[in-house]
Formats: C-alpha cells, sequence, structure tokens
C-alpha cells in the first residue's frame, strides 16, 4: 500500500481557507505576540522570572511555561503580570473601547 503525502503549503492553504481556522491560527499567533513581548519587557526592566512570580502570585514554573507558550494563564494573570512590568492594561483596554 503506497502512502500518498502532501505538500505542507498545500495542506496549510487548503486548512487556512477554513475562515474559523484561520481567525484560530491568527489568534494563536497574537498570543504569541503578546507573550514575547512581555518576556522581551520583563528583561529590559531586569527582572527576573522568580520576581514577577512573587509579585503575582505565582510559582517562577508558571511564568516559565507561561513565557515558553507551554501554558495558557487566566486573563488575571496576565493583567497581574503586565501590571508587575509598568503596564496598565485597563487603561489601554477602556482607551480603545472609548
Amino acid at each position: 500500500m503506497a502512502i500518498n503525502l502532501h505538500n505542507w503549503d498545500d495542506v496549510r492553504s487548503e486548512l487556512l481557507s477554513d475562515q474559523a481556522t484561520a481567525e484560530a491560527l491568527e489568534v494563536v499567533q497574537m498570543r504569541k505576540q503578546l507573550i514575547a513581548a512581555m518576556a522581551q519587557k520583563r528583561k529590559q526592566n531586569k527582572m527576573t522570572q522568580e520576581m514577577i512570580a512573587g509579585q503575582i502570585g505565582v510559582s517562577k514554573q508558571a511564568i516559565s511555561k507561561f513565557e515558553r507558550g507551554t501554558s495558557s494563564p487566566t486573563i488575571d494573570v496576565v493583567f497581574r503580570y503586565a501590571e508587575a512590568l509598568g503596564i496598565d492594561v485597563f487603561s489601554k483596554l477602556k482607551q480603545a473601547f472609548s
């Protein structure tokens, strides 16, 4: 029995032709960008994962998993992480919806 393999670009194109799949991919990509930006800001502020963890009440491992993308924190944890970085998420959201 022969196995017929498909070119990844063709498979990706077909998958992304489905609007729900394309939107899900966009959410994942935005999430990765947000996580990367937060980790970069943490490093620029010369803060360790342990420092952030202590400020927001989670373990260092939780921050590490969040930054590696192997866990999905609650929105509350994301807001507290941002606050620890000096980012007022609530004001930015308020501006976005005003």
